[in-house]
């Protein structure tokens, strides 16, 4: 494992909890949402009245819903619900509006509906947005205590805002916990390196940077020249010189750019 997990992020988790715990219990909120669910119910409806079906001959005939089995009814209804609830719960997430991602999550679960990964993606997502990290690392906890996988994509957000604040430590506990769940990490360790890089935090980023080089992990071509130039002008040439070995060892020779890079710190 190239990074381990620290003991900030709270692993081993806390005992499995219900979805409807996430934050101080409260019950569904009294909103009314007669439209939009409505038209999801009349639309499930319709598809299951009469249902075309391609025999082996490859003639059509159809079906009414007596003939029907109804736990396929309700399936049709349930997708046809899970897909308006998820509409109004990206929509918010995108706005960065945590609570009212919460609100429609809540209704989800009135609705009998179990929130899923892609849903706490939302939440963690608007959390993001909004600047609450610690909401969203509380969110990012709860979803796996309750047995769920979280999407790549969770994590990548989960980076991305520590990097932009130069939370290396908090980026890495990230990186550990996808280490844990046998995710694919170089994309996240390239955006942790690349958005301390473009905020400052030139230090960090060389240690992350050299921690999962010396993992295993791979640059872009992009990133090494990102790096090797950022630490020329701060006039690090130790780090600079480190890093084009590790670009070299990788199996990207030095070309005139880099030298020059290197050479005009000595000038200095």
């Amino acid at each position: 494992m190239i990074f381990k997990t620290h003991s900030r992020m709270a692993l081993p988790l806390p005992p499995a909890v219900e979805f409807p715990h996430l934050g101080p219990s409260r019950a569904p909120r009294q909103r009314p949402r007669p439209l939009r669910v409505a038209m999801a119910v009349g639309a499930a409806e319709k598809k299951t009245r009469r249902r075309k079906q391609t025999g082996d001959d490859g003639t059509s005939s159809y079906s009414s819903p007596s003939i029907s089995p109804s736990g396929s009814q309700v399936t049709v209804l349930e997708k046809s619900l899970r897909l308006t609830f998820m509409e109004e719960l990206m929509e918010r997430a995108r706005a960065g509006d945590a609570a009212g991602v919460l609100d429609v999550i809540y209704d989800m679960v009135a609705a009998g509906i179990n929130p899923g990964p892609r849903s706490f993606h939302g939440l963690i997502v608007s959390q993001v947005l909004s600047g609450d990290d610690e909401g969203a690392m509380q969110s990012l906890r709860r979803e796996l205590s309750a047995g769920l996988r979280p999407v790549h994509e969770t994590f990548v957000a989960l980076i991305r805002l520590f990097g932009s604040r130069g939370s290396a430590t908090r980026g890495l506990e990230i990186l550990a916990a996808m280490e844990k769940l046998n995710f694919d990490i170089r994309k996240a360790w390239l955006v942790l390196v690349e958005e301390l890089v473009n905020n400052k935090h030139l230090d960090d980023a060389n240690q992350v940077f050299l921690k999962g080089a010396e993992g295993g992990l791979r640059a872009t071509d992009e990133l090494y020249d990102l790096l090797i130039e950022e630490d020329c002008k701060a006039g690090d040439h130790s780090n600079a010189l480190t890093i084009a070995y590790e670009m070299e060892a990788a199996g990207r020779m030095a070309t005139t750019f880099h030298f020059n890079c290197l050479l005009s710190v000595q000038v200095q």
